[in-house]
């Protein structure tokens, strides 16, 4: 009998671990998972927090984030001033390379294991709460020195290797459920095959943001994404390696950008 109730508590424990780290908004259409934190290289009271959002629902904007382990928290947010638009039915994350949410002023053990609550606001769910694990110390790599946003490595093409292009171009898909986003590129070849793999000149995969939120990795040329909240939206993409460093030719990265205007 003993080891059964032994077996139920740690079910329960186990049960209440994953709720503080993955919690759904009240209606049950916001999910928010897989919280990480991570400092960065050269930062001594700063925390970068990581996370994946899934939308069941309508399309939303993400407002504000808050935590009471900072003397400031800061929703880093590249390209959209009035919230960061979330796509319907589908899934983003808070990635280094694009917005996340910022702790500023953090005091005390920030040693690897520290849980970090967060709260993210959004603007049609409400609140959502989880608490991130801290974990890694990044370099800030060359990203934000060629004018990309967030943190992150470059690969600077060198002399005699494809020099990587690209342009896109957004369409409403027409049962008027979303958009669909599609690259042109050159001497660039798209390679699923490859990735997390060594670095091979020419071949890699592209990074879909909308309004500086990562929504996903394209690994063909082509993707769709769900409905936009209204307003003005950048849609933009980078052309990146296997390892999933931006590729940059003459000092500039190879991105393209199209703009969603959504009444």
């Amino acid at each position: 009998m003993k080891r059964v109730l032994a077996i139920v508590v740690i079910v329960l424990l186990a049960g209440g671990l994953w709720w503080g780290w993955s919690s759904w908004n009240r209606a049950g259409q916001v999910l928010v998972s897989g919280a990480k934190a991570s400092l960065v290289e050269g930062e001594t009271d700063t925390v970068h927090i990581y996370l994946t959002i899934e939308n069941k629902g309508k399309p939303d904007r993400i407002l504000s984030a808050s935590s009471s382990d900072a003397e400031e928290v800061v929703l880093y947010n590249p390209e959209s001033e009035a919230g960061i638009p979330l796509p319907s039915e589908g899934t983003a994350s808070f990635a280094a390379d694009g917005a996340h949410v910022v702790l500023k002023g953090v005091q005390g053990d920030l040693s690897d294991g520290r849980l970090f609550p967060v709260e993210v606001d959004f603007e049609r769910a409400g609140p959502v709460t989880t608490k991130a694990r801290l974990g890694g110390t990044p370099s800030a790599g060359e990203a934000d020195h060629v004018g990309l946003f967030g943190v992150g490595d470059i690969c600077r093409v060198g002399e005699g290797e494809p020099a990587p292009k690209v342009s896109l171009d957004v369409t409403h898909l027409d049962d008027g459920k979303g958009w669909r986003i599609d690259l042109v590129s050159d001497e660039f070849r798209f390679d699923k095959s490859l990735v997390d793999g060594p670095h091979v000149p020419g071949t890699g995969h592209a990074h879909l943001y909308v309004g500086g939120l990562k929504i996903k990795r394209l690994y063909e040329p082509s993707a769709t994404i769900g409905e936009l909240p209204p307003g003005e939206h950048t849609v933009r993409v980078t052309l990146n390696t296997n390892d999933h460093r931006a590729y940059v030719v003459d000092d500039k990265p190879v991105t393209a950008e199209a703009v969603i205007r959504v009444d």
